[in-house]
């Protein structure tokens, strides 16, 4: 286990002692496509019951791993988990089928999931990126480095709507981004290419055109669109 993932978990033993029910790795760190300071290191811890006064007590372990660059921890219980099904399906159904206990229960099999809310989340999520590649483009079109962080980043939470749609319909998922991808293309007529550049960009194996970017950014839109209407036709 990674050395700080490790001190993070003692820590939480200490402050959280009989409470603390699992800690889950989740995500690319957990299976599948990593890329060493790209991809985050993304946790949920579960517990019995915590309030207030727990969260700051457990400030300076969370301090410690703030320092690591990987994003805060999510703290629930196991109630409220299996209560929110419906509002984060698309999260829990990635976590669920991508996952490692790095400590305690293993509770995630039991989560259920209903078709109707995940395709909504799709849709919704695919608006809403959409409406932030433009904000985010209207606001940084001459920043090279901030334009390439966006397509990045958008290309990770692409393939999570596309593992929603695939789970829709009954596909099994694969673990890498470019197998995806290949899948995804031969249900809907998205730009396959467009997918595979931002893939290697995001692994760092191609050069960023900033002087493509407004033409990049349009057809990720467009695709984007296509798919939103091929979601709205599913039937299942």
């Amino acid at each position: 286990m990674n050395k700080n993932l490790n001190t993070l978990i003692i820590d939480l033993e200490k402050i959280f002692t009989e409470r603390l029910i699992s800690v889950i790795l989740y995500g690319s760190a957990a299976f599948g496509e990593f890329h060493d300071r790209i991809s985050d290191i993304n946790l949920l811890v579960i517990l019995s019951e915590f309030n207030a006064v727990d969260l700051k007590n457990a400030y300076p372990a969370i301090k410690k791993w703030k320092k690591t660059g990987n994003p805060l921890p999510i703290f629930m219980n196991k109630h409220e988990l299996f209560d929110s099904c419906d509002i984060y399906p698309l999260e829990y159904a990635d976590i669920r089928e991508r996952h490692k206990i790095l400590y305690g229960e293993n509770f995630l099999d039991k989560i259920s999931l209903d078709k109707d809310d995940l395709r909504l989340q799709c849709e919704r999520e695919l608006r809403n990126l959409i409406l932030k590649l433009r904000q985010n483009y209207l606001a940084n079109s001459n920043d090279k480095k901030a334009t390439e962080r966006m397509l990045k980043k958008s290309l990770s939470s692409i393939i999570a709507i596309f593992r929603g749609i695939l789970r829709i319909q009954g596909e099994e998922v694969p673990c890498e981004y470019r197998e995806i991808i290949e899948l995804m293309s031969l249900k809907v007529s998205i730009d396959k290419d467009l997918y595979l550049e931002l893939l290697t960009l995001r692994e760092r194996k191609s050069i960023f055109s900033h002087s493509k970017s407004p033409e990049t950014l349009q057809k990720l839109i467009n695709s984007l669109y296509t798919i939103i209407e091929y979601i709205d036709k599913l039937n299942y």
